[in-house]
């Protein structure tokens, strides 16, 4: 409550006031639209508003009122917005570098915490806020300063886990012969092991004995039983498939008929990405284990695919077969093994049926190259001119009840309706009819 008497100056408030003036226009873009992009980049015009900031701050100074808050706040902005110029400057030196990771886990979070700090410096006194109580757990006294110590503690720990818990794995395949495929599984363990064991040890620190921590897990085990059964039950199958390594970021699964890719294995679900409209797809871990999905890449990559084709029958099944395998090695993508082949499949009402069989390297080829082929067919059957048939129907007017003449007529040609005939049903004006 002491802050608030600054308020009450109004040097200060000017202060605030400007700031806050110069953070909204550069939100909303106004200081960069003012500069062209070709004076200067947009990693470099994002410094513009601290900067002003600063001359405003310069100004203040000229005019001999007080600028400290233009100063301070221009700093810390400035500090912020270095990071953008940062990334470039890294991503030009080196393209594959982690900048983004780098920042988003480490930098920005560090920077926060030490401009946390010196605001309250700056407003106050750090060691009378950490003494002030906030709560009391389990008969620990919890102040400020303890919170934010265990907070900062265990956001360090969740953010470095990952360094030492992929040394483990790679140590654990060199010493015990751990496949790689099964080592994220390994270092999966690994991680959260040094997560829960980190976070012991700042509950330890904070003053919480062994004790708390039974009653927790008390309240955990009754909380798995009625609610989050299906949160552990994900869990432990993304462990299992990480362990088997049945399911692998790259993988290509067959779901609901559509081929997909595997993007990431995660603790609850599995992101898929679907071939035929770049959906993307979030799976529960457990599904892998009480449904069926069929992959095309658990063992080899390649696929077979087919493509269905019926001929007239007064052309020669052999010349027909010889030309669809001649089409289909031709491709670009088909693969000479296994070898490409075709058949003759069934004896149709209009035509001959065939069937190819080819098959490509990468399975979400297949669709292309099925539809290559099926052009390529068509043009050199009109080439050769190879008849491809479709069934015809013609419909025939019938009178009800039946006249003379249309029963002899129907007789004539041999008393059968063509298969596929829908008759139409008239009448005279004198007897009633119905449609049928």
């Amino acid at each position: 409550m002491s802050w608030l008497a600054y308020l009450n100056r109004g040097t200060v408030l000017l202060q605030l006031l400007l700031v806050g003036l110069v953070m909204v226009a550069e939100k909303r873009g106004a200081l960069r639209r003012r500069v062209e992009h070709r004076l200067l980049p947009e990693h470099i015009r994002v410094l513009i508003g601290p900067i002003l900031l600063l001359m405003s701050a310069v100004l203040f100074l000229l005019v001999g009122l007080p600028w400290g808050l233009l100063r301070y706040f221009g700093l810390l902005w400035l500090g912020w917005m270095l990071f953008t110029p940062l990334k470039a400057l890294l991503l030009r030196i080196n393209k594959k570098f982690p900048v983004d990771e780098l920042e988003s886990t480490f930098l920005r979070p560090v920077y926060v915490i030490v401009a946390t700090m010196s605001f309250i410096r700056l407003m106050g006194s750090t060691e009378n806020l950490a003494q002030t109580p906030v709560a009391n757990l389990f008969g620990v006294e919890l102040t400020l300063g303890r919170i934010y110590v265990a907070i900062i503690a265990i956001y360090v720990i969740m953010t470095l886990s990952s360094r030492p818990a992929t040394f483990l794995a790679w140590l654990s395949g060199v010493l015990f012969g751990v496949r790689p495929r099964n080592r994220r599984g390994l270092e999966l363990l690994f991680r959260y092991s040094v997560i829960i064991i980190g976070i012991i040890g700042v509950a330890y620190f904070i003053g919480i004995d062994g004790t708390a921590f039974i009653a927790i897990a008390g309240g955990l085990s009754v909380g798995i039983g009625f609610g989050v059964k299906e949160i552990i039950s994900n869990f432990i199958s993304s462990i299992w498939l990480l362990f088997e390594g049945s399911v692998r970021p790259g993988e290509i699964l067959m779901i609901n008929g559509d081929p997909c890719t595997v993007r990431k294995l995660g603790l609850r679900a599995t992101q898929l990405r679907r071939g035929r409209d770049g959906a993307e797809l979030l799976i529960p871990n457990q599904n892998f284990f009480t449904q069926e999905a069929t992959s095309f890449t658990a063992t080899e990559t390649s696929r077979r695919d087919s493509v269905v084709v019926g001929a007239a029958y007064e052309h020669d099944p052999d010349i027909i077969v010889e030309l669809l395998k001649t089409i289909a090695k031709e491709h670009k993508k088909v693969l000479e093994y296994p070898p490409v082949n075709a058949f003759v499949i069934d004896f149709a009402e209009s035509s001959i049926n065939y069937k190819v069989l080819f098959w490509v390297s990468n399975p979400l080829d297949a669709f292309e190259v099925g539809s290559d082929i099926r052009r390529t067919i068509w043009k050199q059957f009109e080439q050769k001119e190879i008849t491809i048939p479709f069934p015809q129907r013609q419909v025939y007017p019938m009178e009800w009840p039946p006249s003379l003449q249309q029963s002899l007529h129907s007789a004539g040609s041999g008393g059968v309706m063509p298969q596929g005939i829908q008759p139409e049903l008239t009448g005279s004006d004198e007897e009633p009819h119905s449609k049928a």
